[in-house]
């Protein structure tokens, strides 16, 4: 536990219980990130499956306002205050706490959503796959997350392709190869009018810039039509029972497009 004169922003202590042993009662306590008293002994705890954002400023001895974060560092040393790092280590993936002037800022996905920390740019975003009720179409599929107030999420990495890869398998357990999730991207216009061999495609999710390995050979198997003929001109995660994620799909209703991946833009 890191222990440092501040408070929580816009949260009081005022009908806050009484607990003498409020960090050592986060301390012991698996789900526990963060410890919230005073002087008189007023505690707050705040648990990491319950909390998705939280603000820390930093006060003076005089206040009387005390934070505890919980966090490790290495070799059980304490490193000087101006060096503190304060990272959680509670949840799948470890989360930094990030300091503006006097202010300490923790964010985290909804629920068990999972974190990708992107670079060029740097974005951190949310994303998870998702089982609907019935079979969709590309637009449809967008509907279906704008109407939960995310996206239908890009995938800018072969990382997180292969994540959603192996969630899928959980959404849905009794798989089969060749399903697939629709993720963001569709041919543009001039590839599948004019050069129907070429895989420049447009994203609409505000955040996606992809690493050119996620649609190379080796991630993607992009065939621009199905043994029909029938066009295939938007993306999805599909289990083609090689180490290739990525296949260009059809964008209309298909028996075999069974699923959606859903995201948003955390900071």
């Amino acid at each position: 536990m890191t222990k440092i004169f501040g408070k929580v922003v816009s949260l009081d202590l005022y009908d806050a219980p009484e607990n003498s042993g409020c960090l050592t009662t986060c301390y012991e306590s698996e789900d526990c990130i963060l410890a919230y008293f005073d002087t008189t002994d007023r505690c707050l705890l705040f648990n990491f499956n319950e909390t998705q954002k939280l603000e820390v400023e930093e006060t003076t001895k005089a206040d009387g306002f005390f934070v505890a974060f919980k966090t490790t560092y290495q070799n059980d040393t304490c490193p000087p205050y101006d060096l503190l790092s304060l990272e959680v280590n509670i949840g799948e993936d470890p989360i930094t706490w990030k300091k503006l002037g006097n202010t300490y800022s923790f964010q985290k996905c909804v629920g068990d959503w999972k974190m990708f920390h992107r670079t060029g740019p740097e974005v951190t975003v949310c994303m998870q796959p998702m089982l609907p009720p019935a079979l969709l179409n590309i637009t449809q599929s967008k509907e279906y997350c704008e109407n939960m107030g995310y996206k239908l999420t890009g995938v800018a990495t072969v990382e997180e392709s292969k994540w959603i890869l192996d969630k899928m398998k959980v959404v849905k357990p009794n798989w089969n190869y060749w399903q697939a999730f629709y993720i963001d991207g569709v041919r543009t216009q001039n590839c599948s009018d004019s050069n129907p061999q070429c895989n420049d495609f447009d994203w609409s999710d505000g955040y996606t810039v992809i690493d050119d390995a996620v649609l190379n050979s080796t991630n993607a198997m992009l065939t621009f039509h199905d043994d029909n003929y029938i066009p295939e001109n938007c993306l999805g995660v599909v289990d083609m029972g090689t180490s290739l994620t990525i296949n260009d799909i059809n964008c209309e209703t298909f028996a075999l497009n069974v699923g959606l991946v859903c995201g948003y833009k955390l900071y």
